[in-house]
């Protein structure tokens, strides 16, 4: 016995895939901060870097080194972490120098 509406065949095709558009992450841009850390000795500036590490802006240190009598200690900071690190830092360290703020290029401290 023949059926008369026979059911129609569909066939499942999986999707082809489209090509992905490149994209690209955006990175915040970020800067260097340097930071003098004075003392009258090596000993009192290595604990003025000490207290330095152990505050929040510790993550941000990139660079260390005895300069002249004083810590150079140079910060790699986010623009808009510029009021966060100044009040953290000023709290910390009060006998610090803050230098110049400049745009992070390849090179450290360059």
């Amino acid at each position: 016995m023949a059926c008369a509406n026979p059911i129609p065949r569909y066939e499942i095709v999986a999707p082809t895939p489209r090509p992905r558009a490149k994209v690209v992450p955006l990175r915040a841009p970020r800067a260097w901060l340097e930071v003098m850390l004075n003392a009258n000795t090596e000993e009192a500036a290595r604990a003025h870097l000490a207290a330095l590490l152990h505050s929040p802006l510790g993550v941000y240190v990139a660079q260390t080194a005895f300069v002249r009598g004083a810590m150079r200690v140079l910060l790699d900071i986010a623009p808009e972490d510029i009021g966060f690190t100044m009040h953290t830092l000023i709290g910390s360290v009060p006998e610090a120098t803050i230098g110049a703020l400049r745009p992070r290029t390849g090179n450290k401290g360059t």
